[in-house]
């Protein structure tokens, strides 16, 4: 969860701690920060770029995903931190359960966006992995939220599956305290799958 905090009205005292070159510490640590993403976007690239593709193991046609389930979800009101566990039937799956690790954050007075990873396990072991995005509005008591998922590979014949989907999403405040709350959701879920 983000909190803003007053602003502190009382100067702050100069940095005058020099570095190289007559540099001003705090100048420093940024030019050496933006250095390391910089580092870190390029190490990231050439990475990506001498990877086998992963477009010769996500052979096949696009495929319909479809699917609904069911599951509790709690959310630490302080951090934002979720969990939640859920089952239901997904095509290609079939009777499926999965879990889910997520980050919400407050974007207005009754509104949030969170991402996080979906884990969906088969009844054969099989399992799906994708990365999601959402946002949503609540109440004191329910939420709607709308996700775009993207499928990030999985075990069996889905090592290496690729595809998008959309789940909407309805929940309802089962339990609540002023450090964590837990729901009782159903989704709904529409896409296309490739493995």
């Amino acid at each position: 969860m983000t909190t803003n905090q007053p602003a502190d009205t009382a100067a702050a005292p100069p940095d005058t701690a020099i570095g190289r070159a007559g540099t001003p510490r705090r100048r420093l640590i940024i030019l050496a920060s933006v250095v390391l993403v910089l580092l870190a976007a390029v190490i990231a690239a050439v990475v990506t770029a001498l990877s086998p593709p992963a477009a010769s193991a996500a052979h096949g046609a696009a495929r319909p995903l479809t699917g609904t389930g069911t599951g509790t979800t709690t959310l630490n009101l302080l951090t934002g931190a979720a969990t939640s566990k859920f089952t239901g039937h997904l095509s290609p799956l079939g009777a499926e359960s999965g879990y889910d690790n997520l980050t919400f954050t407050l974007t207005g007075a009754s509104t949030f966006t969170y991402t996080g990873t979906r884990i969906f396990v088969a009844a054969n072991g099989d399992k799906l992995f994708s990365a999601i995005t959402g946002q949503g509005t609540f109440t004191r008591t329910t939420a709607k939220s709308t996700e775009t998922d993207t499928i990030t590979g999985g075990t069996g014949p889905f090592a290496g599956a690729s595809g998008t989907y959309t789940d909407t999403i309805s929940s309802v405040v089962i339990s609540a305290t002023s450090t964590s709350q837990i729901s009782q959701s159903t989704a709904i879920a529409q896409g296309q799958i490739r493995y």
